[in-house]
């Protein structure tokens, strides 16, 4: 069973972990120091409510993840999350991802939504799977003269 918990300072080497390896090839592409997991883990406890929420991704008492929201107006939220790789192809980051929904939605969040880089579509099945649609691939530059075609997903919230 897949519960999101609340990060704390203790959570900083299992942070580290799960920035590392194949985990990390689609996202900052290298593993966290001591320090660079530290770090993260104090920018996810200043998150508000007005700015975000961070979680950890915890599975029978174990940390493998971690899962964000970031408000990019009063009524839209972009989500990310990321697992430790050995912990892939189990469900988790779909119940991870559902889970986050409802809390943004109860926050009043409207509009949720995400992407993934084009060579990760297990990430885009994740998203698929916790009820997001396929929208746009707009280009998010890549580097020097290069953009990249990020597939973006949305959720709307229903139901008021």
């Amino acid at each position: 069973m897949v519960t999101l918990r609340a990060l704390t300072l203790d959570d900083v080497t299992a942070v580290r972990r799960i920035c590392s390896g194949k985990s990390v090839r689609y996202t900052h592409g290298y593993a966290f120091t001591l320090e660079q997991a530290r770090a993260a883990v104090a920018r996810i406890l200043a998150l508000t409510p007005a700015t975000g929420w961070g979680f950890g991704i915890e599975v029978a008492g174990e940390l493998i993840g971690i899962a964000k929201a970031r408000r990019r107006t009063p009524s839209v939220a972009s989500v990310s999350y990321i697992l430790r790789e050995d912990t892939w192809s189990n469900g988790y980051a779909t119940d991870a991802v559902r889970q986050l929904v409802v809390i943004l939605f109860a926050a009043g969040v409207e509009l949720v939504e995400a992407k993934h880089h084009p060579a990760n579509p297990a990430s885009g099945r994740v998203l698929t799977k916790a009820g997001f649609v396929l929208t746009s691939d707009p280009d998010i530059p890549g580097g020097p003269g290069t953009t990249i075609a990020y597939p973006v997903y949305a959720l709307r919230r229903t139901g008021r």
